[in-house]
């Protein structure tokens, strides 16, 4: 069985990896504390799965995905925030807007998944 290595692993695969787990940690922290569902889990562990076999341009697909979770929730969040739950969800909103450019428009990221970039 083949063992994982990070340390060999390409700079943009290391990233889109590391915001996957965030993809992952995030419904467990909002399940936990919030109250939330566990579907985004199973899109956060595809995201992991994709990420790690380099499948191409998944970067793109769940760039797409996060950005319009983000945007679709945010006007709500802004109209309720104080320092409430809704405080909580702007500041996912933002991180996962974050992520999504980063997995959209990051060199590393592009060219390991082969959405743009020189080579």
């Amino acid at each position: 069985m083949n063992r994982i290595d990070l340390r060999e692993m390409p700079r943009g695969q290391k990233t889109a990896l590391m915001i996957a787990l965030y993809m992952c940690v995030k419904p467990v922290f909002n399940w936990l504390v919030l109250g939330g569902q566990l579907m985004p889990l199973a899109i956060g562990f595809s995201a992991v799965a994709c990420f790690l076999f380099g499948l191409k341009k998944t970067n793109l697909f769940f760039a797409i995905l996060l950005m319009l979770v983000a945007c679709a929730n945010l006007p709500t969040n802004l109209k309720n925030i104080g320092f409430n739950q809704y405080l909580v969800y702007t500041i996912e909103g933002v991180m996962d807007m974050a992520a999504a450019c980063a997995l959209a428009f990051l060199q590393e990221v592009r060219e390991f998944f082969g959405s743009g970039g020189s080579k």
